[in-house]
């Protein structure tokens, strides 16, 4: 005669049962929606960058990889622009060298953002060619990493030198003080700009590890800022015509700084404000942001003769022409002046 229990002795009670159910609903629910947040505040849809973990991202370096942008080949290039171009080439020898035309970035941006709609679509709908430069720049270090320049910037110091050596392989991006000063005149009569202090970082040169979720939370700002201003304008982002001032806030140097203090305070969990990087003398490191001296990627600004940043034992890394030819078509008062 069997010994062994009938089945029902193998299962639990009905409650019981329906609790642990309950339990593992509610904890897979939880975990999906702690991924939902995550990903909507760090990355959009259907972008991924292999490798892109926390601690993947740390383990890797800032590629070897100078990329810069124009309407031409490299063939094509004025001669001056040449020469800027192989200050590059020759400091850094080791680099890869790349000049991506408009058309290039077209394809670069599909073959990259195929599945990101929104990053995508934006920046295929622009016609004004400084706001796509500029966008573009942010696209393709979180796309592939390296180090980015502007054409009329040339190099005077070799990148791998740009990082002191007690900080080598710890930054996932580099970038340089633009500004750092009390206003002049000019300030307020030509950019529309009243703050009390003139400060923010340059985004005509630098650097970042492929896939940073900084160059993401700066791409995805970019990109929402540039709708909002076409949908204010009731115009559509081929047709929109921007300021000086607009440009700068939506795409340029002043949407790079306010991108940066905002992902800082995320990632720090503190408010962080231009006070904590203004009148540098040495780099700072915020989370693994490297911040350079103003001198360092602004030479111009550090000689002013005005109440600011001077940084003058730092060493000038790169020199900046301002060209800026996309100024002339750009200098038009906005619509509303804003204090900032």
């Amino acid at each position: 005669m069997s010994t062994s229990r009938p089945s029902a002795y193998l299962r639990p009670p009905q409650g019981s049962l329906s609790l642990i159910l309950k339990v593992v609903a509610i904890a897979v629910g939880i975990l999906l929606l702690s991924k939902l947040i995550w990903n909507s505040d760090n990355s959009a849809p259907g972008f991924s960058v292999p490798g892109s973990s926390v601690k993947a991202l740390q383990q890797e370096k800032i590629p070897a990889k100078i990329w810069q942008t124009w309407s031409t080949p490299s063939v094509l290039l004025a001669d001056e622009d040449k020469a800027r171009a192989r200050t590059w080439q020759e400091k850094n020898p080791h680099y890869r060298y790349e000049l991506l035309t408009d058309q290039g970035a077209d394809t670069f941006v599909r073959e990259h953002f195929d599945d990101d709609a929104m990053i995508r679509d934006v920046f295929l709908n622009l016609t004004d060619t400084i706001l796509r430069a500029d966008f573009l720049r942010y696209l393709i270090l979180l796309a592939e990493g390296g180090m980015y320049a502007d054409l009329d910037v040339e190099c005077h110091e070799p990148i791998d030198t740009w990082t002191p050596v007690t900080l080598q392989g710890k930054p996932g991006v580099v970038i340089g003080i633009e500004a750092d000063r009390k206003p002049v005149e000019n300030d307020a009569k030509l950019y529309y700009d009243h703050r009390e202090h003139i400060w923010g970082i340059t985004n005509w040169t630098f650097m970042s590890k492929r896939g940073h979720p900084f160059m993401r939370f700066v791409a995805d700002r970019v990109a929402k800022n540039l709708r909002e201003v076409a949908q204010k304008q009731e115009w559509t982002l081929s047709t929109m015509e921007l300021s000086y001032k607009e440009v700068i806030d939506a795409t340029g140097p002043r949407a790079f700084s306010e991108a940066f203090l905002a992902y800082a305070s995320r990632v720090t969990g503190t408010d962080v404000t231009y006070a904590d990087a203004t009148m540098l003398e040495e780099p700072k490191m915020i989370d693994d942001i490297l911040i350079l001296p103003i001198r360092a990627m602004s030479i111009a600004e550090a000689d002013r003769t005005v109440e600011g940043a001077h940084s003058p034992s730092w060493p000038a890394v790169i020199y900046h022409w301002s060209a800026g030819t996309w100024k002339k078509t750009h200098f038009q008062k906005p619509e509303v002046d804003t204090e900032g």
